[in-house]
């Protein structure tokens, strides 16, 4: 940053050089009007505003341009007081910029160096003007420039931001207190839990040298110092009766910690339970959602917003699911094809660290895993990502499959409890009715190879059969699995015919129609092209069938051989 003395050896420049030679990426030189203020106020905010968007830097304010002496380049700015220019400067920009500004009093006139923090962009005025520093010059900030700087996230740490003139006063001691009750019981951390409250705070990075951070007031702000500070933090609870339709709806604006309490309590008014038997006289409780899933997607909704964005969190709950949608889009090159397998990524590592270490959030980033296998073992489906630049949505499915849930509970009580991947794999073939190593690949976030690994596997411990051979090889529920998962209709629909019984069938149709394509024989049997070639080559030889045409116009006809078809029994009618 810039200092009074390397500034004054840019100032000895100006004999013989232009001010502009002087500006460079991160300072710029302004001119003060004293008989202009408000339009010097606001041409100092809008460059205040450029250098924050990009690196940060300074203003050397009452320099004028293409001047080439010092004493008609320095013309000073009067009595420009400097607290209520920061004033000014704070006041007019969106999110608020603090500057720092110090006075440099030179023979020709009285400057002031206002320093300008790296901001979390993008800033503009309260005009709604916003620039960003390109080179020397300041340039609108709009179309690609703007998306870039509104949607990457995760540039710099808003919750670790100081907040000015923010104090310990500004915390809730009945937060604070249930923050160390919370370390006791989610942490089991006594040692930090007897600390006091300044000790605990600073030792969570909460507080730093009494300076109260962003994620402080988050978690044990009281109502006054989240509105100021704020007041985009605000997480809204809807039930929804119909499709369109809500009839419950709760705004939780409070401290995390609160809102937290609010929304356990809300849920387990609106969740309901479903009770089934599991086996004997035991009983399997199959809840909508499980508190633990819902906590984490709160927290994770919380945590990983970006809180630059003057938009809610929203909760809501459906007929068949529960909704959550946060604020800004995924960071990190996370997505919702490889949400599963990337490693965590957080948007405010301060808030989430502290989370983590007062024991809500889970320290190894297994949050999600967890939660895919929280909902699979309850027999529901899995979680469903989509995100967006601003928005990241997660839906948690709330119907059960009470069977899967059964089955699930079964094996593990028989100690063959299956793992997570596996459990993807089973209720993936339970809701589609077989797998490839493809589609497998596509739930599972792995590599088809892995796909094909876990596939063999599950066959090997029989609870999948193959069909076909080779990469194209689907995979079933074996025949008992099948029966209760899926149901013993569903399964013997789905029953693969063998070779000979294709041929069989064919024959019949071909008796029946006289004519059929290659495309007609596939849709009838399930095979390949270059299967159906070899059977039909089977039939030519053996005189069923006679090849006609070529190409296109390729297909085949009943041959001298094939038996005519049977004749359709007719219902008897009873005459009158």
């Amino acid at each position: 940053m810039f200092t009074v003395a390397d500034t004054r050896a840019l100032l000895r420049r100006l004999d013989g050089e232009p001010a502009d030679s002087l500006e460079s990426e991160t300072l710029e030189c302004k001119p003060w009007d004293p008989s202009r203020p408000r339009d010097a106020l606001r041409d100092v905010r809008e460059a205040v505003v450029c250098l924050a968007n990009h690196r940060g830097g300074a203003i050397l304010l009452g320099i004028e341009d293409r001047r080439r002496t010092r004493r008609e380049a320095i013309r000073g700015v009067g009595n420009l007081e400097v607290n209520a220019l920061r004033r000014s400067i704070y006041d007019g920009t969106e999110p608020s910029i603090l500057v720092e500004i110090e006075e440099l009093v030179e023979p020709e006139g009285r400057l002031l160096l206002i320093r300008i923090p790296r901001g979390i962009p993008p800033h503009t005025t309260t005009e709604g003007v916003g620039k960003i520093r390109v080179g020397k010059e300041c340039k609108p900030l709009t179309g690609s420039s703007l998306s870039r700087l509104l949607f990457a996230g995760g540039q710099r740490d808003y919750t670790a931001e100081a907040l000015p003139e923010a104090a310990l006063d500004d915390l809730d001691p009945h937060q604070v207190k249930l923050l160390r009750q919370t370390i006791e019981t989610e942490a089991g951390n006594q040692e930090l839990a007897r600390l006091e409250p300044d000790e605990m705070l600073s030792n969570l990075g909460l507080v730093r040298d009494r300076e109260v951070t962003l994620a402080a007031v988050l978690l044990l702000g009281r109502p006054a110092a989240l509105a100021r500070w704020v007041s985009q933090h605000e997480v809204v609870f809807l039930r929804f009766k119909t499709q369109t339709r809500y009839d419950v709806r709760n705004d939780l604006k409070g401290p995390l910690l609160a809102v937290l309490d609010a929304l356990r309590r809300l849920l387990e008014a609106h969740l309901r339970i479903e009770t089934v038997a599991a086996g004997g006289f035991a009983e399997l409780s199959l809840p909508d959602v499980t508190w633990w899933a819902a906590r984490e997607a709160v927290l994770n909704a919380l945590a990983h917003r970006d809180y630059f964005l003057q938009q809610s969190v929203h909760i809501e709950l459906h007929r068949d699911r529960l909704d959550f949608s946060s604020p800004g889009g995924f960071v990190g090159g996370i997505t919702p094809a490889n949400i599963l397998r990337h490693p965590p990524v957080r948007r405010n590592p301060l808030l989430a660290g502290a989370l983590q270490s007062i024991g809500l959030v889970n320290r190894a980033g297994l949050g999600v895993d967890r939660i895919y296998e929280d909902l699979l073992r309850l027999g529901k489906g899995t979680p469903q990502f989509e995100a967006d630049e601003a928005h990241v949505r997660l839906s948690l499915p709330t119907r059960s499959h009470p069977e899967f849930a059964r089955f699930v509970a079964e094996e593990s009580r028989e100690g063959r409890k299956l793992e997570l991947d596996d459990l993807i794999v089973l209720r993936g073939v339970t809701d589609r009715g077989f797998l490839d190593r493809w589609s497998a690949a596509e739930r599972l976030q792995l590599p088809d190879e892995q796909a094909a690994a876990r596939l063999a596997s599950l066959r090997g411990k029989g609870y999948l059969v193959p069909q076909g051979r080779g990469r194209g090889t689907q995979y079933r529920l074996a025949r008992h699995l099948s029966d209760r998962l899926r149901g013993r209709a569903e399964t013997d629909r789905e029953i693969p015919l063998d070779d000979e019984a294709v041929r069989l069938r064919v024959q019949a149709v071909l008796a029946e129609r006289g004519t059929l394509t290659n495309a007609e024989v596939r849709r009838l049997s399930g095979y390949s092209r270059t299967e159906v070639v070899r059977l039909m080559r089977s039939l030519v030889g053996d005189g069923m069938a006679v090849l006609q045409g070529r190409g296109r116009a390729a297909h085949y006809e009943q041959g001298p051989k094939l038996p005519p078809p049977k004749p359709r029994a007719r219902s008897a009618t009873r005459k009158e």
